[in-house]
C-alpha cells in the first residue's frame, strides 16, 4: 500500500516537487528540517571549540595563548570560522527552500520543482559535506594539542604550520564559540519552526 510506503505515495503524488524529488540522485534525501538540525549540531560543535582548547595541556596554553585562551585569536579560530561561515549559509538556503516550499505548497511545475531541488542540494553538499570536513579539520587541529608541544613542532617540522599560531586579525576563541553557538540555535528553532508550520499545513515534514 502507497500509505506505508513514502517513495510509492510520493511517485503517485499530484505535487510535482515530490516526484522529482524521489526520482532524481541525491546523496541528501532528509527533509529540509532534518538538515537544519544537523547542521544546527554541527555549530554546536563547533562552538564546543572554546571549553576544549581551555582543557589543553598547560604547556600548550602558556606557549601558545598565554593569559586566556578565549582571548586568544590562533589560526585554528580561522580555520573554525569558516567552517561557522559555511554552515551557517548552508542552513539560511535551506531555510530559504524550506519558506519557499510553505508559500507555494504543492504549486510547482517540474522546471520549478528541479531548480529549487538544486539549489537545495547545493546548499545540503555545504553544510553537510563541506561543513561536516571543514568541522573535523578544526578539531583535529584544536585537538592535536593534548599530544603537548612537542607533538605541535613535530607537525610544524614536517611543514604543517602551527594551528595555535596567533593571527593579526583572526577573531577571538571567543568570538568564534559565541557566534557558533548563537547561529546553532537560530538554525534549530528554524529548524522547529518550520516543521511544525509543514506538519499544520499539509500534514507531512519538508
Amino acid at each position: 500500500m502507497t500509505g506505508d510506503d513514502p517513495i510509492a505515495a510520493a511517485l503517485l503524488s499530484e505535487s510535482a516537487y515530490e516526484r522529482v524529488r524521489y526520482q532524481r540522485f541525491g546523496w541528501f534525501k532528509q527533509p529540509v528540517t532534518r538538515k537544519l538540525t544537523l547542521q544546527s549540531h554541527l555549530l554546536h560543535l563547533l562552538a564546543g571549540v572554546l571549553p576544549v582548547l581551555a582543557l589543553l595541556p598547560p604547556d600548550i596554553r602558556s606557549a601558545y595563548f598565554g593569559g586566556s585562551v578565549a582571548a586568544a585569536a590562533p589560526k585554528v579560530g580561522v580555520v573554525a570560522l569558516v567552517a561557522v561561515g559555511v554552515v551557517a549559509a548552508a542552513g539560511v538556503g535551506l531555510v530559504g527552500v524550506g519558506t519557499i516550499r510553505l508559500a507555494r505548497g504543492d504549486d510547482f511545475d517540474e522546471h520549478t520543482a528541479h531548480s529549487v531541488l538544486d539549489f537545495e542540494d547545493l546548499c545540503s553538499m555545504a553544510g553537510l559535506a563541506t561543513g561536516g570536513i571543514a568541522t573535523v579539520a578544526t578539531y583535529a587541529f584544536v585537538l592535536m594539542g593534548f599530544g603537548g608541544v612537542e607533538t605541535v613542532r613535530a607537525w610544524v617540522a614536517v611543514g604543517g604550520g602551527n594551528p595555535y599560531a596567533p593571527t593579526a586579525v583572526g577573531p577571538t576563541v571567543a568570538t568564534v564559540a559565541v557566534t557558533a553557538l548563537a547561529l546553532g540555535v537560530c538554525l534549530r528553532v528554524a529548524a522547529a519552526y518550520l516543521h511544525a508550520c509543514s506538519i499544520e499545513a499539509a500534514g507531512v515534514d519538508l
